[in-house]
């Protein structure tokens, strides 16, 4: 059984013609069914599956990995192609994340959470399924929520923040979620975001899921803010997966990236806006 997964979004671009966004999506093609794993902010999903000659009909369901908007904001467009689908995501999807100044008291902060009211979203045939623990959605496809996190390895970002009686407080960024794909040979984890921390999740596939190798890791890993002393602890990780192919995106951070791509060698990737992945 051959699994594909297409990048629909991300900041930078495979080739020449594809649209490059901040933000992130995949499309997840393999055993008959078709999964969109978050949506990017807002226009290049649309131009990109065109590019890709794909699209999303008979779409199976939409996969959520937080409520940022530059993971939800092309719900909107993706709702109206395929109508009444279900859409699994955390409880804190809808949070009112937002994004301030740590270091100006004055700041109002901004919106940065989903650019659309849920009651919009299911009127457009959004139909929501909140898990707050890992669950297989679809067979050998497991979307990885609430997974237990030591504290040093939660990415520090003190920009997200929750507002809470009048000032703001850290965003916990509870509705991190990611993916853990089964293949014909070791399973594919997908990362949105990672604002529950890379070694994090890494930490729970192997404990809680029984996972001691990886065909791949692919997307956002959230190590903009990571110092290169904390590098090779996170690549010792990696390795401890035997992981054949490293593709960062989004917000892994141009530093951590020449690391990566440094030690990885032929085993990295970029998953750019364009990159399909097949398994």
């Amino acid at each position: 059984m051959e699994t594909v997964i297409s990048v629909l979004c991300d900041n930078s671009i495979k080739a020449p013609g594809f649209m490059g966004e901040h933000g992130f999506s995949a499309l997840i093609e393999r055993n008959g069914e078709k999964l969109l794993f978050d949506a990017g902010s807002s226009l290049s999903i649309e131009h990109n599956l065109k590019k890709l000659d794909r699209n999303l009909d008979g779409l199976t369901k939409i996969l959520v990995s937080h409520g940022h908007y530059d993971h939800t904001g092309g719900l909107k467009w993706a709702l109206e192609q395929v109508g009444s689908v279900e859409v699994v995501a955390h409880p804190a999807m809808f949070s009112r994340h937002m994004a301030c100044n740590p270091e100006d008291q004055s700041d109002p902060g901004l919106y940065i959470g989903c650019p659309y009211p849920r009651e919009d979203l299911e009127k457009l045939g959004a139909v929501f399924r909140f898990m707050d623990r890992s669950i297989e959605v679809v067979p050998g496809v497991w979307f990885v929520v609430g997974i237990e996190r030591e504290p040093d390895f939660v990415p520090s970002d003190p920009r997200l923040v929750l507002p809470e009686g009048g000032s703001f407080q850290p965003d916990p960024l509870d509705d991190d979620a990611s993916l853990l794909i089964e293949t014909d040979e070791d399973p594919v984890l997908v990362l949105g975001c990672a604002h529950g921390g890379v070694v994090n999740i890494l930490d729970h596939v192997k404990k809680q899921m029984g996972v001691n190798k990886l065909k791949a890791i692919l997307g956002g890993t959230h190590l903009m803010f990571v110092g290169s002393e904390d590098m090779p602890g996170i690549i010792q990780k990696f390795e401890e997966f035997s992981v054949e192919l490293l593709g960062v995106s989004h917000c892994t951070g141009m530093k951590a990236t020449l690391e990566l791509a440094k030690h990885f060698g032929g085993r990295f990737e970029l998953a750019s806006a364009g990159s399909v992945f097949r398994f």
